[in-house]
């Protein structure tokens, strides 16, 4: 009888490794347009009202961002997201030194940020002209908490079929080169509004 058994036990230990295997982990699926994926640096946004915007290449970061957002949400949905598809439709870091308001006094404040809300003629934080009429990246004065000109992390696309959203806007703790060009302060920056991106999608899926 025990011999019996012993050849029996493989069989049973086969036909439970199914039900205890993980189920196929989530995919990302990159469909967004042929210009959100190329170039490289900054490329400068057109118009009268995005002046001063730029886009910034997925190339700026290594690893990719898409590789980056992908890494966090499998870390930060766990099983719910296993076996669902993320599909990435648009998904632009816009870089925004745009100032509003301040006057004649703009000439003699540095280019690397603007003052946070204080005297009347110090440069002023957000987009100089209305969301509408923006190409992207528009923020107001109060989404930032620095000094430092913001990252905009604008995000669309689906899970499981669903449509998402997503819209971050971070504000850089150190000056920034402003090239992303492979500058350690860029690349930090850029990686750190990808995290923040992640998280406010995984929120935004478990609602």
């Amino acid at each position: 009888m025990c011999c019996l058994l012993a050849l029996q036990m493989p069989a049973f230990a086969q036909d439970a490794a199914p039900a205890d295997a993980p189920d196929k982990p989530m995919v990302v699926i990159d469909l967004r347009p042929k210009e959100e994926r190329e170039g490289t640096g900054i490329l400068e946004l057109k118009g009268k009202c995005n002046q001063d915007v730029y886009t910034i290449a997925d190339v700026a970061s290594d690893p990719l961002k898409v590789d980056v957002l992908e890494a966090d949400l499998v870390q930060q949905l766990g099983l719910a997201g296993d076996g669902k598809t993320l599909t990435v439709l648009n998904w632009s870091i816009y870089y925004n030194k745009q100032v509003s308001g301040g006057g004649p006094s703009l000439q003699g404040v540095g280019v690397q940020g603007y003052s946070l809300p204080g005297k009347s003629k110090e440069r002023k934080a957000g987009s100089k002209c209305s969301r509408n009429a923006s190409a992207g990246g528009w923020y107001l004065a109060g989404e930032v908490t620095t000094q430092y000109f913001p990252l905009i992390s604008e995000f669309a696309g689906t899970f499981g079929g669903k449509p998402i959203t997503a819209r971050v806007v971070y504000s850089p703790r150190t000056k920034l080169e402003g090239k992303f060009v492979g500058a350690a302060s860029d690349t930090e920056a850029l990686i750190d509004a990808v995290h923040q991106t992640a998280e406010a999608l995984a929120i935004a899926i478990v609602q």
